[in-house]
């Protein structure tokens, strides 16, 4: 009998180890079978469970890494760890409800628990909660001041409230404490872009590829910063590469549709956007993009349907209302144009291009000085002038079609770029 118990403590410690060594070779599917095999000889080990349910975590299984925490629970109920690991399952599902519970519970049977604050700072800000994120982070912090992740993640927090300085202090920490940390190159990067630091922020992403090159989110953050220094061909092929390794990565084909859009390749656009939305249906960005795209083809209909759903779903959408402004202006419904295009401005403090789209309005509706004052403001505004505006409202700055419309010399000059 004591052989026997003997061999199967051998085997068991065989099939554990190999998983291990497959598990940190990235051999995730070998590694549960091991597992899977040790834990037919043990049943009740707990520890097996928390491994094989992180390497379900990994796979994106969170259904299995679930189950797997909930032996563990059965076995451990006192485990704050345990009741930690399905908190971030539960959040990485999408129960974010059952995640916090289960974070509080972890909180509670272990008070100085670093990770714990963490993981619910993470919930809270997938709950749109970042006062109450932050506020997890700094505990987290606190209580272990080398915690690189929770830097990072309260730098993201800080860049969802638009504070891009904090989000520099607190990225650049988590790589002074963690210099290999390729995730918080990519989101320092993403702080730069915010900043207009296009250049700076590539650098960041170039670092994050060359520490994780399979890092999907670090490709499409590197196409962003590509479209904003106007190299699309570059942004297109970051996309894509996204799109190769996370095929079901909403941003990455929202993010090429834009760059589409601003090539003028509205087809393209509209099927990457289409796709973006199957993915991720309430994708307000998404539902925006490809109205600007079906109003570049002329389809005013369809554009204004996708503007409307964008609203609807993020009702502080400022493109979104300047864009549906567009639509109303070229139908000639120029009070619904007006009062979209203010609500943009109200929303958007600085936005040229809505203020050069109003002054379109007051100059078809013949009032000259609130044509000149927004004409004005815009130009100041905006970083080229009106080039770039004309380009993208070429269709509207046509005034030879409309009668009885005599412009003014300085607001002619003003619609139209030198």
């Amino acid at each position: 009998m004591n052989n026997k118990l003997m061999d199967r403590d051998k085997l068991f410690s065989k099939h554990s180890r190999r998983g291990d060594q497959r598990l940190f070779a990235r051999k995730y599917d070998q590694a549960i079978e091991d597992y899977n095999k040790a834990i037919a000889l043990k049943p009740d080990y707990a520890p097996i469970y928390s491994i094989r349910g992180y390497v379900y975590r990994i796979k994106g299984d969170f259904k299995s890494a679930i189950e797997d925490y909930n032996k563990l629970i059965e076995l451990r109920p006192d485990n704050a760890d345990a009741y930690c690991e399905r908190g971030i399952a539960y959040s990485k599902n999408g129960e974010l409800e059952r995640a916090i519970q289960d974070f509080n519970k972890a909180i509670a049977l272990k008070p100085n628990f670093a990770d714990a604050y963490n993981g619910r700072g993470l919930t809270y800000h997938q709950m749109n909660e970042i006062g109450l994120s932050i506020k997890d982070y700094n505990t987290a912090i606190q209580l272990r001041p080398d915690f690189a992740k929770a830097y990072n993640n309260r730098g993201i927090a800080y860049r969802e409230k638009g504070e891009f300085d904090q989000t520099l202090d607190d990225t650049t920490k988590a790589i002074e404490l963690q210099p290999n940390f390729a995730h918080a190159y990519s989101n320092r990067g993403n702080a730069y872009v915010k900043k207009g630091l296009a250049n700076l922020a590539i650098k960041d992403y170039n670092k994050a590829i060359q520490l994780d090159p399979e890092l999907a989110e670090a490709y499409c953050n590197r196409g962003v910063a590509y479209e904003h220094t106007g190299e699309f061909e570059r942004a297109i092929t970051d996309h894509t590469k996204a799109i190769e390794l996370q095929p079901h990565y909403a941003e990455a084909y929202n993010n090429r549709g834009v760059v589409y859009n601003k090539k003028d390749q509205a087809d393209l656009a509209i099927k990457d956007f289409s796709k973006a939305i199957a993915l991720k249906s309430e994708f307000a960005n998404a539902y925006g993009g490809r109205g600007y795209a079906y109003y570049g083809k002329g389809e005013l209909e369809r554009a204004l349907q996708d503007y409307n759903k964008a609203i609807q779903l993020e009702p502080d959408l400022a493109e979104a209302y300047n864009n549906r402004g567009l639509v109303y202006l070229v139908k000639g419904e120029l009070a619904r144009a007006n009062e979209d295009l203010n609500k943009a401005i109200e929303l958007k403090s600085n936005y040229s291009e809505a203020y050069y789209n109003r002054g379109v309005v007051w100059s078809r509706l013949q009032q000259w000085e609130k044509a000149r004052l927004d004409l004005t403001v815009a130009k100041i505004i905006g970083k080229d002038g009106t080039n770039s505006l004309y380009h993208t409202n070429r269709s509207i700055v046509n005034f030879e079609q409309v009668p009885d419309v005599s412009l003014p010399e300085d607001i002619a000059a003003m619609l139209t770029p030198p």
